[in-house]
């Protein structure tokens, strides 16, 4: 009797391992059909946010080809062009989605210094002045930028030796543009106007009008008694759009460089540069 019960608890045991077996195994294929499901879900979230993204940049690199043929005289940020497309951030169906431009143009472009002029480098020393920075070190990037030519990015500077603080401290006026191209008054900040006019009431009078109108003319710097600055202008035609898009588990923010032509008839928008500044699963909210 003790043997037979032994037996029995012997080939319960079996059972007991030969179900546990089957259950993990039932386990792993569910869980691995899970992965799967999983993975299928990512790289679809992964390509709605792409196409999202895509689909915002064209919609602005249309909006700057028709402005090019509706009003080629003035850019600012009001205009209909930039209205139609820029979107603060909000929440769809989707998840969060925005599209902003920034105007390049609204800096002062370092690479004119490959090829200075008297007045450029008088400019950048009183810039440099107003930024509490050595004004000496104007002639310092005017004999890099002589012997290197024009750079991509304004931080390169550091390479041939001019200080991380100055680069910081120029960076929100300053900027390496990929085309030849003057400050845009119309989105000018207003410290680097003042340097531009050299008269503190003339740039204060001119930012009022800015802001309440969206945008200056010839005639409005006529009007406070200032002249239109050297290496100025209405105009820009390079400028990056940052657009955010997100999608169930998936987010992707991606930064586009444009740059317009329109001359000699043709009328282009180019894509400089694109990447992908960040992309990574979210973990969507309870």
């Amino acid at each position: 009797m003790i043997a037979r019960d032994a037996q029995g608890g012997v080939v319960l045991v079996n059972v007991l391992v030969v179900l546990a077996i089957a259950g993990g195994l039932m386990l792993l294929l569910v869980s691995s059909q899970e992965a799967a499901f999983d993975r299928v879900a990512r790289a679809a979230d992964a390509a709605v946010v792409e196409q999202i993204a895509m689909g915002a940049e064209a919609s602005v690199v249309d909006a700057l080809r028709r402005d090019l043929n509706e009003a080629p005289e003035t850019d600012h940020l009001a205009e209909p062009w930039a209205q139609g497309v820029i979107q603060d951030e909000v929440s769809l169906p989707t998840g969060r989605f925005s599209v902003q431009v920034t105007d390049l143009q609204a800096k002062f472009d370092i690479n004119q210094m490959a090829e200075p002029s008297a007045g450029l480098l008088d400019f950048l020393r009183r810039l440099l002045l107003a930024l509490d920075q050595p004004p000496e070190t104007a002639n310092q990037i005017s004999r890099i930028m002589g012997a290197v030519g024009q750079i991509a990015r304004l931080d390169d500077l550091s390479t041939f030796g001019v200080a991380p603080e100055t680069l910081a401290a120029m960076a929100p006026h300053v900027t390496a543009l990929p085309i030849a191209g003057t400050v845009n008054l119309n989105t000018v900040d207003p410290l680097l106007l003042q340097v531009m006019l050299q008269n503190r009431s003339h740039a204060a009078q001119l930012i009022r009008t800015r802001e309440s109108r969206g945008f200056l003319t010839l005639d409005d710097l006529r009007s406070v008694g200032a002249q239109r600055p050297q290496n100025s202008g209405f105009t820009s035609n390079a400028y990056r759009v940052d657009i955010l898009a997100e999608a169930g588990t998936a987010a992707i923010e991606m930064q586009t460089i444009l740059t317009r032509r329109n001359a000699r008839g043709v009328q282009a928008v180019d894509i400089l540069e694109r990447r992908f500044t960040y992309d990574t699963p979210v973990t969507p909210s309870n």
